[in-house]
This record gives C-alpha cells, structure tokens and sequence, in this order.
C-alpha cells in the first residue's frame, strides 16, 4: 500500500481541526507540581505527613477531574470550514454551536500563546460584520481554518 493510498488527498475548499494534545497541559502541570510538592514533604527531616496528605488527594481528586474535564472538552471540540460556511463546536460542560456563512466573518484569525508556537495549536478568532466575537480555543490547526476563510472571503470581494 501506497502513501497516497493511506493517505486521502486534502482539499483546498475544506480545512477541519479538532482539539491538540496541549489542551491537557494544565492538568499534566497540577500533576507534576503536586508530585514535587509530595516528595518534598516525604524526604524533610521528619516528613511533614499533612503536606503529604494534601498532595495525595489532590493527586487523587483534583488531577483525575482535570484530566476527565480536559478530555470531554477535547471530544468536543471541533472547527470546519467547508462550502462557504464554518462550523464551530466547542465548550464542556455547557456545549456552544455556531454555524454562520464564512461571507459574514469580517476577520478570522490563528492566535497562539508563546507555549503554543512552541508546541503546536492555538486558538481560532473570528470577529463577525456585526462586531460580534467568537474564540475557539486550542485546536490543533487553527491557520488552517482561519486562511480558508480569509481567503474565501478574498475571492468572493474579488468577484
């Protein structure tokens, strides 16, 4: 098998991003930095036993809520730009949809925190022809998404 075969062909006309790893970033952070802290209260000189317990269940509550929130925001998440129109879902618990012609966004733009051009994703903002604003964040491509529309736009003002 060919990687032509495995691989389908993209289309210029459609860019689709979902949810990039670093979304679980804060949780692996609250991990770790509890981590530190446990280790740091068992190898004192007595160990410091409340410190430790504290770590635990934050350990065993905390970052295990964290980890399950990151992870149903990251089945949601998803940002199309296909046909002329966008679609975008986002949020957990509280699901937000929003599907508009991509003639109605005035500007779309990729924005990216520092950690983001380092690792990869960023965030998708769109501003509307009625001012209204809308940030869809941590996608994995969302350049992608905001050229397409950029450029559809382009094309149709060109027109």
């Amino acid at each position: 098998m060919t990687e032509s075969e495995t691989i389908p062909p993209v289309s210029p006309e459609a860019a689709l991003s979902g949810a990039h790893w670093t979304i679980y970033l804060p949780t692996l952070t609250v991990a770790a930095t509890w981590a530190v802290v446990f280790l740091w209260a068992e190898w004192r000189e007595p160990p410091l036993a409340a410190i430790r317990s504290i770590a635990l269940a934050v350990e065993a509550v905390v970052v295990p809520v964290l980890f399950v929130h990151a992870f149903l925001r990251a089945r949601v998440l998803r940002a199309e730009a296909a046909d002329g129109e966008v679609h975008l879902r986002w949020g957990f618990p509280f699901r937000r949809e929003l599907t508009l012609p991509a003639g109605q966004v005035a500007l779309a733009q990729a924005r990216q925190s520092w950690a983001q051009r380092f690792l990869g994703g960023g965030a998708l903002a769109l501003i509307e022809r009625n001012g209204r604003r809308h940030l869809v964040a941590d996608l994995a491509r969302p350049e992608e998404i905001a050229a397409l529309i950029n450029e559809t736009n382009r094309r149709k003002d060109a027109a």
